[in-house]
Parts: structure tokens; C-alpha cells; sequence
């Protein structure tokens, strides 16, 4: 018999944080089954797919990082965390100009948060990398 018993925010919170010190660990695969199991507790939540896109862009795998922030921003589109790092896996991909739309969305929507902040040192290392 399934519960109907809906997640407290502490509850999510708290999950969430264990995901994050797992991530932290670097226990990747830890952190994702965490970060999937509140995704399924909280479906109408961008933070969870935000923590999915960090994992899979720590590993590489840029395509994944981008296809969870997307999610994200599907499920609130003035995520200035998801715009953040939408435009940090751009700059990886060397899509500069792409980045810099992303990176200006995130400072327009938090410009004087910390998602504001980290979108600005973006947009400062985008204006001094070389791509070949």
C-alpha cells in the first residue's frame, strides 16, 4: 500500500543536504539516488534536477548537466541557480556567446544573490578564456 503522507519541507531539506554532503564526498552515485528520491518526493521542484545537473557535470558529462538544468528551469523559469550553471556548462562547451545569455539571465533574476554572484565571475572568466 503506497503512502499518501506528503514530505515535510524539513524532511526534503534534510535529504537533500545528506545529498549534498554526499556530493561533497564525491560519492556521486550516493548523492544521485538521494537527489532522484527527492526529485519522485517533490516532482514540481527544480532544486533536485539543479543537484542532478552539478553531479553530472562534475563527471564529465556535460550533455546530462544541461539536459537537468533545462528541466529545472521548465519547472521554474526564473532559477537563477539553473541559469548559473546552464552557463557554466556552455563555457566548458566553448559556446561563449551562448553562456553569456545565461549568465546575464542569472544576474538579471538575482543580482545581488550568490547565483547572481557566481553568473558574474563566469561572465569574468568568459571575457579572459581563449578557446583554440
Amino acid at each position: 500500500m503506497a503512502s499518501t503522507t506528503e514530505p515535510s519541507n524539513e524532511e526534503l531539506t534534510f535529504l537533500m543536504e545528506a545529498g549534498f554532503l554526499y556530493f561533497d564526498l564525491r560519492k556521486y552515485d550516493e548523492a544521485r539516488d538521494i537527489f532522484k528520491g527527492v526529485r519522485a518526493l517533490a516532482p514540481a521542484s527544480e532544486v533536485p534536477e539543479v543537484a542532478l545537473g552539478l553531479i553530472a557535470f562534475q563527471e564529465g558529462n556535460f550533455e546530462s548537466a544541461r539536459r537537468h538544468y533545462r528541466r529545472a528551469l521548465e519547472l521554474n523559469p526564473r532559477c537563477a541557480w539553473a541559469y548559473a550553471h546552464l552557463g557554466e556548462v556552455e563555457l566548458f562547451q566553448m559556446n561563449r556567446e551562448q553562456a553569456r545569455v545565461h549568465l546575464k539571465t542569472a544576474i538579471d533574476i538575482d543580482p545581488r544573490g550568490d547565483y547572481g554572484k557566481l553568473a558574474r565571475s563566469l561572465l569574468d572568466f568568459a571575457d579572459v578564456v581563449t578557446f583554440k
